[in-house]
């Protein structure tokens, strides 16, 4: 798939909960979502067959689902760190759930991907054969479609909810005057 669907899925699985599990999870699912195609760096260095050859390899098969969430977990609890702590005094880094996020964004990457019909080498280094899907696309407007209608609405709701739950304790307050 291409990067916007792996954003949108990072973004997806944010607002399906995952965002409240610890502070920069939102932010940690789009990488790892993400994270995968750093494989795509060989078009620095290498074109053509050879670098065609290295995708959807190493870093998509399963040493990379351990090594790429634990390394990025180390880099975001680095950052939050670095920058004074978490953005928000309430929430907290929780470096279990920090890589459990990771993890999740992470595997849901060559998921997506086999389901296209490029597909992936998902037991990379093990073995090249490639598996794939034929479902989908590799560039998918109407998944991209269906990804930002979840989150839009994941988020209405998630607002309609709090606003729901000011309401209720101004009421509240007002009411015990």
């Amino acid at each position: 798939m291409d990067n916007l669907a792996h954003t949108l899925a990072g973004l997806a699985l944010a607002e399906a909960g995952l965002k409240r599990k610890t502070a920069l999870a939102t932010a940690t699912l789009v990488i790892a979502a993400n994270l995968p195609d750093v494989d795509a760096l060989i078009y620095l260095v290498g074109d053509g067959p050879d670098a065609l050859a290295f995708r959807r390899g190493w870093t998509h098969g399963p040493i990379a689902m351990v090594v790429l969430p634990l390394l990025l977990t180390l880099i975001m609890m680095g950052w939050s760190r670095l920058r004074g702590g978490p953005p928000h005094r309430k929430a907290q880094v929780k470096p279990g759930w920090l890589f459990v996020v990771a993890l999740i964004g992470v595997l849901s990457h060559p998921l997506l991907d086999l389901m296209n019909s490029y597909g992936v080498r998902l037991l990379m280094p093990f073995s090249d054969r490639w598996f794939y899907g034929d479902a989908l696309f590799i560039i998918d407007p109407w998944l991209w479609l269906a990804l930002a209608v979840g989150i839009v609405v994941a988020r209405w709701r998630g607002r309609r909810t709090r606003d729901a739950a000011t309401g209720v304790a101004l009421a509240r307050g007002r009411s015990s005057r």
